[in-house]
């Protein structure tokens, strides 16, 4: 049996914004209250992801959230016609307007931790939709989140669990915060948590360990196949708010940043030695030395943001490396790249997007994407509707340019019409997509 990985790509949506709203998440702070232009980061998603699709990748997308949410607004005391909730957000807190209207489930890589179990378990392939609790726009996610995750694995070889309950010790960010490890067929694997501690001096952690050993039973994982990293608070206080803007893995390939874990040498030694051990082959672990790229420059380019993909079914063809475009103007950047590209290990091509839409709020291409493990008698059990096409890439462009703005602020989003504008667009796109569950008006 083989396993394979198709990549959910969240569609921006509409609404996406510069409102500065992510908590440890230094890009949103600076390009906070700038113009956005939501049609040009959906676009940009989109050529991603026709990139990888025409190199060979599985690729399907995932519907942007109804916007704005008022139900968080009611929740907040904001009562009257939705007209007069917006309007009354609008004077009285613009960044309680904001977080309703907030994009960031563009991010897919926070949907959903998805695990396939090991030998020991199902064989089922597990998601539990992250609850997001540490920031207010994005704690909004997890219900319609789960809906919809529901509908695409709705057959009995997934499971869609809840979400972690919503308290500080089960804080959970999604698949941001795991890495899978595999053989070339994909089904001799390991999954490695990452969490942090509150032990830096500038930004809370935004996933616990607690959170991890509950996802880890929940999805039947091998306990001897299952590590659990802490995440250094050195990367935490310079803006790595999850795990993969420092580390970043593929089949037998670990790419992360000399301080992206605490004292992790002992365990990921052992990790060698029984990947080895039980696949016959080697782990290719390349960690790139503070020294010669610093974590603000892993910042500032989200280098181990890139996605390490395999295109096509050809096992024995070498593994791509998918780059922010800032990454090629980077100095140092591009001499680590170069240095991946000589060294003996599966990687042998890079490729550069430009995402500089999602960039500017913290997104870089491993942010939009989810990554789901299935074998073939699986994949045909999720609706082609969502897979990506020539067909779907071509409709989605339609659609994203008859109903996206070129220019957005948060000032705009009081606006009252926009309540219609991102409603018809969420009409239109559940045609397309074929969801049910984009007709349900969770906003209201």
């Amino acid at each position: 049996m083989t396993i394979f990985e198709i990549n959910f790509d969240g569609i921006v949506g509409p609404t996406h914004h510069f409102g500065g709203l992510g908590i440890g998440n230094l890009a949103s702070h600076r390009h906070a209250g700038e113009v956005a232009n939501p049609r040009a980061a959906a676009l940009q998603g989109l050529d991603k992801m026709a990139m990888l699709a025409e190199l060979g990748c599985r690729q399907a997308v995932l519907p942007p959230q109804p916007r704005p949410d008022l139900e968080l607004l009611r929740g907040c005391g904001f009562d009257g016609t939705p007209a007069e909730i917006i309007r009354r957000a609008r004077d009285e807190s613009p960044s309680l307007l904001s977080a309703a209207y907030s994009a960031s489930n563009m991010w897919a890589a926070n949907a959903a931790t998805v695990t396939r179990s090991g030998r020991s378990g199902d064989r089922a392939t597990h998601f539990t939709p992250a609850n997001l609790i540490s920031s207010l726009h994005r704690s909004i996610e997890p219900k319609w989140t789960t809906v919809v995750l529901r509908e695409i694995f709705a057959a009995s070889c997934f499971r869609v669990h809840d979400p972690l309950p919503p308290a500080t010790p089960l804080r959970d960010e999604g698949a941001a915060n795991h890495m899978r490890l595999s053989d070339p067929s994909g089904e001799d694997s390991w999954d490695l948590l990452v969490y942090g501690e509150p032990q830096g001096t500038r930004f809370p952690p935004r996933q616990s360990l607690t959170a991890c050993h509950a996802i880890a039973r929940r999805h039947r994982l091998a306990g001897q196949r299952t590590l659990f990293l802490q995440q250094h608070p050195d990367a935490i206080d310079a803006g790595a708010f999850h795990n993969d803007v420092v580390a970043t893995s593929c089949e037998n390939v670990l790419l992360y940043h000399e301080q992206a874990f605490v004292d992790a040498s002992d365990a990921l030694e052992r990790l060698d030695r029984d990947f080895h051990q039980s696949t016959g082959r080697s782990l290719y672990r390349i960690e790139v030395a503070a020294d010669d790229f610093s974590l603000h420059d892993a910042i500032a380019t989200y280098l181990f943001n890139s996605q390490i993909v395999r295109c096509g079914d050809n096992r024995n063809a070498g593994l791509r490396l998918i780059c922010p475009r800032a990454c090629e103007q980077h100095p140092r950047a591009r001499d680590v790249i170069d240095q991946i590209l000589r060294d003996p290990n599966p990687i042998d091509t890079v490729h550069f997007v430009d995402l500089h839409e999602s960039m500017n709020n913290g997104g870089g291409p491993a942010c939009l994407r989810l990554r789901v493990p299935v074998d073939e008698a699986q994949a045909v059990q999720i609706p082609a509707s969502v897979l990506w096409s020539p067909q779907l890439d071509e409709q989605l462009r339609a659609w994203v340019i008859a109903h996206y703005p070129t220019k957005l602020t948060v000032d705009d989003l009081g606006d009252i019409d926009r309540i219609e504008q991102t409603q018809a667009a969420m009409r239109a796109l559940s045609s397309i997509l074929d969801l049910r569950s984009l007709s349900r008006d969770l906003a209201h």
